[in-house]
């Protein structure tokens, strides 16, 4: 973790609960790979499954007891479940993580520490990363919001019979329904409007459906563990955007999900 002399790390930061940061990976976990975009104030990790799907962590620097980026500009790609797997044996809440980067084709530098004393060093080999995949996905196209409390939705979304290849979700003024069809039939879960769940219903047309890949639905169940609010915004082409809200002490952090849907079916 020592720099030669005159060498300047392009990032550093510490965290000082390392398991939160574990949980947030452990929901992005589901390609080998990840990129993390470095920005003055926090930074982005990037999943992508092709063109059908996108997972982003927004890390605010707040969320830091320190936090450094000296070039906006820069993208990493490195092995997400070799990191996760680094900060899995320290996951206390009183251990921290401080992770230092110097540069292309440099490793990222991983310390992990407890109380007493240093836990586990390493360095993991980083890549250039490819053309950002961008799903266009813009405010003014929106025409579905809607907010949901987590404590009920993570038992719907646990739930749903996994013998279906689909998942559809239909929004109207009067709520939201969740329709998956497999071997013991249509099941349709249904929260209206008017729940206590549900914060927000914003609908810009009657009737919106749109149908989902279960599969790629139910990678966000691990999120709903860590997070206390998710609103489902749809936009005009069907695209899916489901952002969840993770709470640090006064700060935040989200978790964002970009789901096309499913034009087989």
């Amino acid at each position: 973790m020592e720099l030669e002399e005159g060498q300047s790390n392009l990032l550093e930061f510490k965290k000082e609960n390392v398991k939160e940061l574990t949980q947030m990976l452990k929901c992005l976990n589901f390609r080998d790979y990840g990129v993390i975009y470095l920005y003055d104030r926090g930074l982005k990790i990037t999943v992508d499954d092709g063109s059908c799907q996108q997972a982003n962590a927004y890390l605010d620097s707040a969320i830091f007891s320190t936090f450094v980026s000296r070039d906006e500009g820069i993208r990493i790609k490195f092995p997400l479940k070799t990191l996760t797997e680094c900060l899995n044996m320290s996951e206390g809440t009183e251990n921290s993580v401080k992770m230092t980067y110097s540069g292309f084709y440099e490793p990222l530098g991983v310390l992990l520490e407890e109380n007493e004393g240093l836990i586990l060093r390493a360095k993991i080999h980083t890549m250039v990363p490819e053309q950002e995949l961008d799903f266009e996905f813009k405010d003014k196209d929106v025409i579905v919001t809607c907010m949901l409390k987590t404590q009920l939705i993570k038992d719907i979304f646990k739930d749903f019979d996994g013998s279906s290849k689909i998942l559809i979700m239909k929004f109207n003024s009067k709520g939201v329904d969740f329709i998956t069809k497999g071997d013991i039939g249509r099941i349709v879960v249904h929260i209206p409007t008017k729940s206590l769940q549900m914060e927000t219903m914003k609908c810009e047309e009657d009737k919106v459906e749109f149908t989902y890949r279960l599969s790629f639905i139910q990678r966000m169940n691990p999120v709903f563990a860590i997070a206390e609010k998710v609103v489902f915004r749809v936009d005009d082409r069907g695209v899916l955007c489901s952002q969840f809200t993770i709470t640090h002490g006064e700060n935040c952090s989200y978790l964002e999900f970009l789901t096309v849907p499913d034009e087989d079916h």
